[in-house]
C-alpha cells in the first residue's frame, strides 16, 4: 500500500484517491503570459490536500554507471560512463544522469522527537537527496535546477513534525493538532505533503497516483515559477514548501513525459504506479495557449496510438493543463511517440516527440 500524499492549491475542490488526495491549487497569475504563481501542497499516504513532496537521490560523483560508451542499443538501452563524465550527446546525458543522481536515495537522519514535541533537522543527506531529485525531474523537462531557502525548510520541517505527529495530512491543520505552530501550519498550505519520508515522496509525486483530475503535484514540480523552495522531514511525514516561488522559466507549455530522450524508468517510476495509467500530460500558462477543448492524436511507428483526455483542473502549479492515457498500449523503450495537441486557444498544435530511452 503507498503512503498518502496530496497537493494544495488556492481553489479548494475535494478529490479522492487511494493514495494521493488534493484540495486545490493556489492562485496563479491569469494575465496572458503569466507564469505559473501561487502554492502548492501535497500529503503522500491517501489523505487530506495539503503540502509538498520530497526528493530524493544523489549523485555519486565518479562511481561508474555503466560502459564506456554510449548508444542506442536492442530496446533503447543506453550505455553511458562514470557519473565524472561531462557532455556527450544529450541521450547520454539524460541516462547519466538519471543514474547517478539516483544511486544514493538516503532518506538521512531527523534530529527531532515527536513526544515531546521538538522539530529538529533533517540532515544535509536527506534534504539535498530530496532536492537532487526533484532537479531530476526538472533536468529532464528542461527546465533549470532549484535551490533551498533556510526559512522555508524551517517552517517546512514544522508542517513535517504535526503531520508525523497527528498521523494525517492536512494543508489547514487547526490549532488544536499536538506539536502544532503558526509557522508550520503556514507552510502546511503552501507545501506538497506526505505521510512518509522525503526522499521517497519525489517519486510519488512525479507518478501522482490518485489525482487524476489535477496532477498537481507533478505540475508544481515543473512549473515554471517553483523555486527556492524548503524541505522537511521526520521519520513519519515530510513537507516541501513549493507556493510562493520566483523561478524565472518562460516556457509557454511544457509536457511529461517531456520532448527529447526520456529515461523508460521515469515513465515506468520504480515502486510506484506508471505514468501510462496515471496520465502523460502537458501544462500552460497564458490564455493563448489555454488547453481548454484539447484533442491528443499519439503516434509510433507511423502507427496511431489511441489516448484518452482528460482537462484538468486549473491552477496546479500551471494556469491549464490536460492529461492522456494510452489505450491499449504501453510505453516501449527504443521507440519514439509524436504527439500532437490541438485546441480551439492555439493557432498552431502543440507538437513534440518523446524518444524513450533505457537507462537501467
Amino acid at each position: 500500500m503507498f503512503p498518502r500524499v496530496a497537493v494544495c492549491c488556492f481553489v479548494m475542490t475535494a478529490c479522492t484517491g487511494t493514495a494521493i488526495s488534493e484540495l486545490g491549487p493556489p492562485p496563479l497569475d491569469d494575465s496572458d503570459g503569466g507564469t505559473a504563481g501561487g502554492e502548492a501542497g501535497g500529503d503522500a499516504g491517501g489523505g487530506a490536500a495539503g503540502g509538498g513532496s520530497t526528493a530524493g537521490g544523489s549523485t555519486a560523483g565518479g562511481s561508474t554507471a555503466g560502459g564506456a560508451s554510449a548508444g542506442g542499443a536492442a530496446g533503447g538501452m543506453v550505455v553511458t560512463g562514470p557519473c565524472s563524465m561531462t557532455g556527450g550527446t544529450r541521450v547520454e546525458q539524460v541516462c547519466r544522469r538519471w543514474r547517478c543522481d539516483r544511486m544514493d536515495l538516503s532518506e538521512g537522519t531527523w534530529s527531532g522527537t515527536v513526544s515531546p514535541c521538538a522539530a529538529g533537522a533533517l540532515n544535509d543527506t536527506g534534504r539535498n537527496n530530496a532536492l537532487k531529485l526533484i532537479n531530476l525531474y526538472r533536468f529532464l523537462a528542461d527546465l533549470p535546477p532549484v535551490t533551498l531557502d533556510a526559512a522555508k525548510n524551517q517552517s517546512a520541517q514544522e508542517c513535517a513534525l504535526m503531520m508525523d505527529a497527528n498521523n494525517q495530512l492536512s494543508h489547514s491543520p487547526p490549532a488544536s493538532w499536538t506539536c502544532y505552530s503558526a509557522s508550520g501550519a503556514q507552510a502546511a498550505g503552501r507545501s506538497n505533503i506526505c505521510s512518509t519520508r522525503a526522499v521517497r515522496c519525489i517519486d510519488m509525486y512525479m507518478s501522482d497516483f490518485g489525482n487524476a483530475t489535477t496532477i498537481g503535484h507533478r505540475r508544481w514540480f515543473l512549473s515554471n515559477q517553483l523555486g527556492p523552495i524548503g524541505i522537511g522531514g521526520t521519520t513519519g511525514g515530510s513537507c516541501h514548501h513549493v507556493i510562493g516561488g520566483s523561478g524565472t522559466s518562460t516556457k509557454p507549455w511544457l509536457a511529461y513525459p517531456p520532448p527529447g530522450p526520456v529515461p523508460l524508468e521515469a515513465i515506468a517510476i520504480p515502486g510506484n504506479p506508471s505514468v501510462d495509467s496515471t496520465g502523460w500530460t502537458v501544462q500552460s500558462y497564458a490564455s493563448t495557449w489555454s488547453l481548454v477543448g484539447a484533442t491528443v492524436t499519439v503516434t509510433e511507428g507511423g502507427q496511431n496510438r489511441p489516448v484518452t483526455v482528460t482537462q484538468l483542473g486549473d491552477n496546479y502549479g500551471s494556469r491549464y493543463a490536460i492529461r492522456f492515457n494510452p489505450v491499449g498500449w504501453t510505453t516501449q523503450a527504443g521507440r519514439t511517440y509524436d504527439v500532437t495537441v490541438s485546441a480551439p486557444a492555439l493557432s498552431t498544435p502543440i507538437t513534440y516527440s518523446v524518444q524513450v530511452v533505457s537507462c537501467p
